[in-house]
């Protein structure tokens, strides 16, 4: 068991394909805050998941926190964690009001087709296991008349974490002004002033105005080349002559990731194009998630959006 006094007290909670990944590297930039993992924790998730993360991870799969590095802690202010999938959590709304009261939050949103659809691909980059098209898993969720379901891993990441509303209101309304929200065209459209915003609610310095802000995690599928496909997967004979050869787990990931690494490196790509009738099906589904998205300042105190 790890134990450890500096906690995070600020939440990067999501939704996922949101902008996340960059805000994550723009803000763990500045010298006033520290983020001690490499990149997602789920760390308020941790046990037995509540709902299916990806449509190989049923509701019930163990989720186990990666151990955060504190070596290089230097008493920043801002502990900053990022897990996109925080805030669909019951269980990581009701830990953050009950025992991370100094904690502020930050949520950002995302027109819920271009989510669903970005999901997808990134499901399909990650997930080696996972090779349902583009096409098929859009028949699969007409099938079900676009109805998140949250027995069915196979759809749900599609049909669920698009729906971002109910969830959003629900920490407003426990957090107040503890919260901001960021949908990500702000981050497109200004990263910049979109950041400092952030950092202004923080009372952080801003970034000067020449600060490189990258993009990461963009769109891309998993490498076809025959190579690629051999380091990600190499073959049972191969596997076995290694674990003889180095019966160490430790020493055969110290050796062997860095030489698999390149396999799993995803290659740019655009995402089919939607046809017509898909695409008026899908704003219908997701009608109610379009119109929020549209009117946030109608739901939401406008002094807690940061939109440019």
């Amino acid at each position: 068991m790890h134990r450890y006094n500096q906690t995070p007290n600020l939440l990067l909670i999501g939704g996922p394909k949101t902008g996340t990944t960059s805000l994550m590297e723009w803000l763990s930039s500045h010298d006033s805050i520290y983020h001690p993992w490499l990149n997602e924790s789920h760390f308020l998730m941790a046990g037995i998941s509540e709902f299916p993360t990806a449509p190989i991870y049923s509701k019930g799969t163990i989720i186990v926190a990666p151990e955060p590095s504190f070596h290089n802690y230097k008493n920043e202010p801002w502990i900053l964690d990022k897990s996109a999938f925080h805030l669909y959590s019951e269980r990581a709304l009701r830990t953050v009001k009950e025992n991370m009261t100094e904690a502020k939050i930050i949520i950002t949103l995302r027109n819920p087709i271009d989510l669903m659809l970005s999901m997808h691909q990134e499901h399909s980059k990650r997930l080696i296991e996972y090779n349902t098209s583009q096409e098929e898993m859009l028949n699969k969720a007409k099938n079900i008349n676009f109805k998140a379901d949250i027995n069915d891993p196979e759809t749900w990441s599609f049909l669920g974490f698009p729906r971002m509303k109910s969830s959003t209101l629900k920490w407003v309304e426990e957090l107040g002004d503890r919260v901001r929200i960021v949908p990500i065209d702000s981050i497109k459209n200004n990263s910049f002033a979109t950041l400092n915003d952030i950092l202004s609610w923080l009372n952080l310095d801003p970034l000067s105005k020449n600060t490189d802000l990258p993009r990461k995690n963009e769109g891309g599928s998993m490498n076809p080349a025959k190579w690629a496909k051999f380091l990600r997967q190499p073959p049972n004979f191969i596997v076995n002559l290694v674990k003889i050869l180095v019966p160490s787990q430790k020493l055969r990931k110290i050796f062997f990731d860095p030489l698999r690494k390149p396999g799993f490196n995803p290659k740019k790509t655009s995402r089919p194009d939607l046809d017509d009738e898909m695409r008026e099906l899908l704003e219908i589904a997701f009608e109610e998630e379009i119109e929020f998205l549209e009117n946030l300042d109608s739901y939401i105190n406008s002094e807690i959006l940061i939109i440019h």
